[in-house]
């Protein structure tokens, strides 16, 4: 008699094939590869033996049949529990083992390649599954225990979180559904004053920290407050830097309508690398 055994992180947990196969299918080629020379024509040259694979079908059952090898779940549950672990993507132990006249001694790591089956009339699962051998580089370790994987996966899902929630790098250009309508007053009315412009193509080039900034200044009346008649020289350079990219109007004659506020945000902004280079 044979028993078929899956298993995962050194039987953490097993599934024994509650119904025996009547047959199953061991294939495995040969790693070959064929030259043609000048002297002696074409030369193989045999190389290593490719994995196994391992297959068979059966069904599931939901009936306790007398000669089941094990009853502690029905049809559905073992289904279930073999897509647990193609979800988690771990290797697999299979373990074939006999008694009797049966000579036959399988133990592979592997991987379920293929996984299918249908309901029958009487609610039992019917199935295939093809298991492909997989060369576990520490076989004595074959990947993370259910508690390890589980807290690892807990920590990618924060990290995506934590990633999805930062804002993008896009550049807004216009006034268009692209701006956040929270920041559309504020841009609007720095456009109508002339405190910020755009390029040639009318882009105003305006990353999602300015944007920020600018309403920051804005909830704050920082552009109803006095404009400076005399740059500071320690915000001239950042001046610069923003009014030759194009966020800026006006030249150090006609002024360019900048509060005390707006020019120390400006500054610090440029300090944080908000403006490049």
């Amino acid at each position: 008699m044979l028993d078929f055994y899956l298993s995962i992180n050194n039987s953490e947990e097993v599934i024994h094939i509650p119904v025996t196969p009547s047959e199953f299918t061991v294939s495995s080629s040969q790693g070959t590869e064929t030259f043609e020379t000048a002297n002696y024509g074409w030369i193989k040259i045999i190389g290593n033996p490719e994995l196994k694979t391992v297959s068979w079908s059966s069904f599931l059952p939901m009936t306790d049949y007398p000669y089941l090898r094990d009853r502690s779940m029905k049809g559905q549950e073992y289904a279930d529990k073999i897509e647990n672990w193609r979800k988690r993507k771990l290797p697999i132990r299979l373990v074939i083992t006999s008694s009797g006249i049966c000579n036959v001694d399988i133990n592979i790591a592997a991987a379920i390649d293929k996984f299918d089956y249908s309901v029958g009339t009487g609610g039992d699962l019917n199935y295939s599954i093809e298991l492909g051998e997989v060369n576990l580089l520490n076989d004595e370790q074959e990947g993370l225990t259910v508690a390890q994987y589980d807290e690892i996966m807990a920590r990618i899902d924060n990290i995506e979180e934590r990633l999805s929630s930062v804002e993008n790098t896009m550049i807004y250009n216009y006034m268009d559904d692209n701006m956040p309508s929270w920041a559309k007053p504020t841009i609007q009315k720095l456009m109508d004053r002339g405190i910020i412009s755009g390029t040639d193509d009318n882009e105003l080039g305006l990353t999602m920290d300015i944007i920020r900034t600018l309403v920051i200044i804005d909830k704050t009346d920082g552009f109803e407050n006095y404009t400076v008649d005399i740059m500071p020289s320690w915000a001239e350079a950042t001046i610069e830097k923003v009014k030759r990219k194009g966020y800026l109007n006006g030249d150090g004659e006609d002024g360019y309508g900048l509060t005390k506020s707006m020019i120390r945000l400006l500054v610090i902004m440029d300090n944080a690398g908000c403006f490049g280079d």
